[in-house]
C-alpha cells in the first residue's frame, strides 16, 4: 500500500500505459474523460510520490507545498466532480443522464467548496505508522465527507454502460476497507487503492463500443 515514495511512483508509471491504451481504444467523444481517469490516477500518485520524498528526505524539503497541493487539489476539488461528470458524459439512458445531472450538480457544490476550503484554510501531512496522515483545517469536514462519498463512490451504480457496476462494486469495497482498517489514512489508502483498480476502466472501454452505446429506437 502506501508505505512509500517507490510504491506511489510505481503504480503512477504502471497506469500511464494502460492510460494511454484506454485512450486510444475509445470511440465516442463522451467516454474520452472517462478513460483519460487513469492518467489522472497516475499524476495523483507521482504527487504523493514527491510528497513522500518530501518528508522523508530533507534534500526534497523544497518539494512538499507544490506536492502536498497537487495531491490534495485532485484529491479534494477533482474527484468528487470527475466521477458524476463521467458518468454524465457517456450515459446514452435518458432517463439515468437525467438522475446522474443531479449527482453532477451534487459533485459540482462539493468540488468548489474543497476548492475554497484549499486556498483559504490550512492542510499539512506527515508520515504516521508507514502512511502519509493528511491534516485538513476544514469547516463542516463531517459534511463534506458524506457528500462527497455520494458523488465518487454512488453515482457509478447508476449508469447503464456494461461492466460499470462492477468498477463501482469494487472501489466500493476499496472504501469501506480502508475507512475500517485505515481510518486516519484513509485519503492516501482509498487513492491508492482506487488508482490501481481503476485498470477496470479497460474492461469498461473495450466492452461498450458505440454499437453497444446507441440508444433503442423508442
Amino acid at each position: 500500500m502506501c508505505f512509500s515514495a517507490g510504491a506511489s511512483f510505481a503504480v503512477g508509471a504502471g497506469l500511464i500505459g494502460p492510460g494511454y491504451y484506454a485512450i486510444r481504444h475509445t470511440e465516442t467523444r463522451g467516454m474520452l474523460a472517462f478513460a483519460c481517469t487513469p492518467i489522472v490516477f497516475s499524476f495523483h500518485q507521482i504527487a504523493e510520490g514527491f510528497l513522500w520524498l518530501s518528508l522523508r528526505n530533507p534534500d526534497f524539503a523544497s518539494w512538499y507545498k507544490p506536492a502536498l497541493y497537487g495531491y490534495s487539489f485532485i484529491s479534494q476539488p477533482i474527484w468528487p466532480i470527475w466521477a458524476p461528470l463521467t458518468m454524465w458524459l457517456m450515459e446514452t439512458d435518458h432517463r439515468r443522464k437525467k438522475i446522474l445531472y443531479y449527482f453532477l450538480l451534487l459533485g459540482i457544490a462539493s468540488s468548489l467548496y474543497m476548492f475554497f476550503c484549499l486556498v483559504t484554510y490550512d492542510i499539512s501531512a506527515v508520515v504516521e505508522n508507514h502512511h502519509i496522515r493528511y491534516y485538513r483545517d476544514f469547516p463542516y469536514l463531517n459534511i463534506m465527507r458524506p457528500v462527497n462519498f455520494v458523488t465518487i463512490a454512488i453515482a457509478p451504480f447508476l449508469s447503464t454502460l456494461r461492466y460499470t457496476k462492477l468498477l463501482a462494486a469494487a472501489m466500493l469495497v476499496s472504501l469501506i476497507i480502508s475507512y475500517f482498517f485505515f481510518t486516519n489514512y484513509l485519503i492516501s489508502v482509498w487513492c491508492f487503492f482506487a488508482a490501481i483498480l481503476s485498470l477496470l476502466i479497460i474492461l469498461v472501454v473495450k466492452s461498450n463500443p458505440p454499437s453497444v452505446n446507441k440508444p433503442s429506437p423508442t
